[in-house]
């Protein structure tokens, strides 16, 4: 057990070195003269080491988003069992804040053009919280997909400009605006068929 321990610890450093690495040669090189050579040299891991973790660049960056939104979701599961929030908004900001004390994480990201990889864990996280603040959609499958998919990708854009600004606004007021965003989303896709049942 201390063995794996151990282990556990020396391969957390060793993605975080390699992590580190390809994030110093991005203010470096431009993606197309990204190489894993250069990466490898760059973190000083052996070339068997990094393929043993990752199958290419792309393999780092994954590691690192998964591993964020694993710790966002632990968080989030202690939130709901010690002090279940209202409302979604408090676990929003709580997702902003916490992201923003991981800047390396959104600026290799947005360097790399890996968008879809933040899309779709904050996906997972939505489709995950459904039940507990979007019971609108749940009467249709296919909106639901739609709208989940909106809300992620909104998201996304909102915390990339976000970042890409500076980070003027605060986590609260970020999470205010995105659910002022969602709200009006909603009341754009349902607000048609809450007059349709109201009238029936």
């Amino acid at each position: 057990m201390f063995h794996n321990e151990k282990e556990d610890i020396r391969v957390r450093y060793t993605r975080q070195w390699v992590f580190e690495a390809l994030n110093q040669l991005l203010k470096e090189y431009t993606i197309k003269e990204l190489t894993i050579s250069k990466v490898i040299q760059k973190s000083g891991v052996s070339r068997a080491t990094f393929y043993r973790h990752f199958s290419s660049i792309e393999d780092v960056v994954k590691q690192q988003v998964d591993d964020f939104f694993k710790a966002f979701h632990n968080e989030m599961m202690l939130e709901y069992t010690t002090n279940p929030p209202k409302d979604e908004r408090v676990l929003i900001q709580r997702f902003f804040e916490k992201i923003n004390r991981n800047h390396m994480l959104i600026d290799v990201v947005i360097s790399l053009k890996l968008d879809y990889l933040m899309v779709n864990e904050i996906y997972n996280i939505i489709a995950f919280l459904r039940n507990a603040y979007y019971p609108e959609v749940t009467n249709n499958p296919v909106a639901e997909q739609y709208v989940l998919e909106m809300v992620a990708s909104s998201a996304w854009t909102l915390l990339s400009r976000w970042h890409k600004r500076g980070k003027v606004e605060s986590g609260k007021m970020l999470a205010r605006i995105f659910e002022q965003t969602f709200k009006m989303v909603s009341t754009a896709l349902f607000e048609n068929r809450q007059i349709q049942e109201v009238k029936q």
